[in-house]
């Protein structure tokens, strides 16, 4: 059995291995994993992990426990919500916690601001935000209402007489046809004794709400337990069946079944202690396919105030344009196959999105984010990534394909490992390659993780960068903190210095703070091709000294820079404030013979808050108030919003608006009104469909000149999940 699941684990990486050779770059996409793990009892962590630094601000659960949301803020993604699709995740394995949806947003009402929505298909007892082990991830803590502990599985017991079957009713519904279809699922299941998907088939019939086979289930669930010499278990599934059943025609026959195990109970506990099971080998894969169609459109009409000289008479012109500014469909595949054996955990993971555009001002493009194999064992401490992947730390600039290999000393607390390969989109200077080294120990004393690195990168036959640097971690069930530096050693300067942390104080209140300095572009010598086509740095070397390569880089890399400080208070169960204040500026950079100067922005200060409401209209909803002001030597802005979402049955909806007003210094002004919808509709259990429509009338004043811009964006599509 385990050689067919090896050659099947064999087959669909061939598959997708092909898939591969024919897929390229483009597109930006956020997710770079979703994962679950159980804890004790009935507590499981949900970690998401992202492409890109994130930095958490604050937390909301609505009443009914079904939906959470995240607020945060990315680094390295632009702002404007266009260039990063939004993005959704399903997890359909239910084993440990209800199925549920993981949705990226970016923000209407609060452009520099990120929403994760989790959607659950059934209720949870508890969810909470805690710190995560790394910049890339946010991890939600959960309880189930149900025991999600597993246990080493000893040998199963011989196989037991399963209860009548439950028929479908005369006209079921649609929760009644899909309890049906698991029950079905389950005992195929437990006829090829495969329990392990059995538990699983009958945990997402138990997280639904009651209906026609519940009961079933819960009398399969504790025979399963049974068959898995799981005694304790089995036995509180038999009891809590009486509690939820205890006048039902089949609880004499559930009685006798606890009867049995009481009887059997020390024999059982003898031979587990003296002979723990080993792991069954088990092979599991999971996806899906999304496409959704992306179009926007607008109209400007112009109105300019024309003065004849000699007659001092002043007249109006009237200008309309039209034009549609998006149009394409957006296709996004991923796939993940894993099998563990023994101490051997390896997955496969695969991840393409291909944009198809209608307009010849934006070409379609692919993007592979990502297609790699994991290999780890536990025993040996041993890891490896192959493939196309992002970096995780380690100084490396962005996604590559290559390898990361990992090798942990003694109890695995410190980590020796090596990188290398090619970032997957050349950039300036051609093909660039890297070749680096790390020395990782986590919980050194008292929480506290430390990481070295040291990279060097090419651009073709040059040295494009040379850099060491590390990065500081704690982390407690309250308190998370971050810092990294990146530090070249050609340049002599500092290319990244970084610290960002979240404290909370009791249950109600929590800060987070955020310095960055970074150059940005990242600091590299090809950066003095900017502006340069068809140049090398071999080229440009020939020409100039290394001196001078690094002042013109130097010169075209600006430095940014942010601060922020935010406040969370819980001042009741159902509502919060936040507030941040944030200051931000980037550098001016050198004109060069193709490239004019940029000027410095200054200082651009501003401050947020946001005002979060649940169960304020409905027990599922949360509502949202946000406000904004913006100051800096060019302009000053607000921005007013409000949002509602709420879950209607299978729609979620969330309408909302936003206003946004601009005085310019040179004395124009622009006043922006934006209504919007969304909606997600869960129309099978593997298959939803998702929509939204912006619509934005903005009006911009000056002395010579009004403009009326209307504008119109809209997205709509499916997405599949197997």
């Amino acid at each position: 059995m385990a050689d067919n699941m090896i050659k099947k684990t064999l087959l669909h990486i061939g598959i997708a291995s092909a898939i591969l050779l024919f897929s390229g770059n483009c597109l930006a996409q956020v997710f770079e994993d979703v994962t679950v793990e159980q804890q004790q009892g009935s507590t499981a962590r949900i970690t998401i992990k992202f492409t890109a630094n994130v930095r958490y601000k604050r937390f909301v659960v609505s009443s009914t426990n079904d939906l959470a949301s995240i607020y945060f803020e990315v680094a390295g993604l632009a702002n404007d919500g266009k260039s990063v699709f939004e993005e959704s995740r399903k997890w359909t394995d239910a084993s440990v916690v209800p199925a549920f949806t993981a949705r990226y947003f970016s923000q209407a009402t609060q452009p520099a601001e990120k929403r994760l929505d989790l959607t659950f298909e059934a209720p949870l007892g508890s969810l909470k935000i805690v710190p995560s082990a790394d910049e890339q991830s946010l991890v939600i803590e959960v309880t189930s209402t149900r025991s999600l502990q597993a246990n080493p599985a000893p040998a199963p017991r011989q196989a037991a007489t399963l209860p009548p079957m439950t028929l479908l009713p005369n006209d079921p519904s649609p929760s009644d046809r899909e309890q049906s279809s698991l029950i079905d699922l389950t005992r195929g299941s437990i006829a090829r004794q495969d329990y392990e998907t059995a538990i699983a088939y009958l945990n997402r019939v138990l997280n639904m709400p009651p209906g026609t086979y519940s009961q079933e289930a819960q009398e399969l669930i504790g025979i399963v337990r049974e068959q898995l010499g799981e005694t304790k278990r089995a036995q509180a599934e038999y009891e809590l069946y009486l509690k939820l059943y205890p006048d039902s025609p089949d609880a004499a026959r559930v009685k006798a079944r606890i009867a049995s195990l009481s009887a059997i109970e020390p024999a059982q506990t003898q031979t587990a202690s003296s002979s723990p099971a080993k792991r069954k080998p088990l092979t599991t894969s999971w996806g899906g396919l999304s496409q959704y169609y992306y179009g926007g459109q607008s109209r400007i009409r112009d109105e300019f105030t024309i003065t004849t000289p000699a007659t001092g008479a002043t007249e109006i012109d009237t200008r309309n344009i039209s034009s549609v500014d998006q149009s394409s469909v957006v296709t996004d595949v991923n796939y993940n196959l894993r099998h563990r054996s023994g101490n051997w955990d390896s997955r496969f993971t695969f991840r393409d999105t291909f944009r198809s555009s209608f307009l010849d001002s934006q070409p379609s493009r692919n993007r592979l984010s990502a297609a790699y194999i994991d290999l780890k064992n536990d025993q040996a401490t041993f890891e490896t990534r192959l493939g196309r992947q992002t970096a995780a730390s380690g100084g490396v600039l962005g996604r590559f394909d290559g390898a990361v290999v990992n090798y942990g000393f003694g109890s695995s607390r410190v980590r020796a490992g090596v990188e290398l390969g090619q970032l997957s989109e050349p950039g300036l200077g051609g093909d660039k390659q890297f070749f680096g080294v790390t020395l990782d120990a986590d919980k050194v004393f008292n929480n506290f993780g430390l990481e070295f690195f040291a990279i060097q990168q090419n651009a073709g036959s040059q040295v494009d960068r040379r850099a060491v640097g590390g990065e500081v971690r704690y982390f407690d069930a309250k308190r998370s903190f971050f810092s990294l530096i990146d530090y070249d050693v050609i340049f002599r300067e500092l290319n990244i210095a970084s610290a960002q942390g979240n404290f909370g104080f009791g249950e109600k209140l929590s800060v987070n703070f955020l310095y960055d300095y970074r150059r940005s572009p990242s600091l590299q010598r090809s950066n003095a091709l900017l502006g340069l086509l068809g140049v090398s740095l071999s080229d440009l070397a020939r020409t100039q000294t290394s001196d001078e390569i690094k002042a013109l880089a130097l010169g075209l890399t600006p430095v940014s820079r942010v601060s922020s400080l935010g406040v969370t208070y819980a001042f009741t169960p159902k509502w919060q404030f936040g507030a941040d204040y944030r200051v931000s500026s980037v550098d001016g950079t050198i004109a060069t013979p193709t490239l004019p100067a940029s000027p410095a922005t200054g200082n651009v200060k501003t401050v947020s808050t946001q005002l979060i409401g649940t169960s304020v209209f409905v027990p599922s909803g949360v509502l949202v108030l946000n406000s904004s002001y913006l100051t800096s030597p060019s302009y000053n802005a607000w921005l007013f919003g409000i949002s509602t979402r709420f879950k209607a049955g299978n729609w979620a909806l969330e309408p909302g608006f936003k206003y946004y007003a601009q005085d310019n210094a040179i004395g124009s002004n622009s006043r922006r009104f934006s209504p919007v919808g969304r909606f997600a509709y869960q129309f099978r259990e593997k298959l939803s469909f998702e929509g939204e429509v912006n619509f934005e009338k903005t009006r911009t004043e000056s002395q010579t000149s009004n403009e009326d811009l209307l504008s119109l964006f809209y997205y709509l599509g499916y997405r599949y999940d197997f």
